[in-house]
């Protein structure tokens, strides 16, 4: 059975850098949810690559991880965060917990 996809998606625009082996290459990180992450970039990758990610999350707030690619679409791909550190993963899920309660606030 695959994978459930998360309830909240954040929908956002950060630049970071991504690796793939001895490759190199400049991203654009597009989704965010606790476990997975949405990006686009010129890196040729296949599902089942694992990718090196670092981007700002923050001006204040780095977020380096290893990303498991699911699902292609050139030059869009994604997957699920396969390695963080603790620090990393609760700065990222303060981060949509924060922007889930001001986006579903009722006013």
């Amino acid at each position: 059975m695959g994978r459930k996809r998360e309830l909240f998606r954040v929908h956002i625009v950060r630049k970071g850098i991504v690796r793939n082996g001895s490759e190199t290459a400049t991203c654009a990180i597009t989704e965010l949810t606790s476990q997975g992450i949405g990006l686009s970039t010129d890196l040729r990758a296949v599902q089942g690559d694992r990718l090196d990610l670092t981007f700002d999350l923050t001006d204040r707030h780095r977020i380096t991880c290893t990303l498991l690619v699911t699902h292609v679409a050139t030059p869009r791909l994604g997957g699920c965060i396969a390695a963080i550190s603790t620090e990393h993963q609760q700065q990222l899920t303060r981060y949509i917990e924060a922007h889930a309660a001001i986006n579903l606030t009722v006013f």
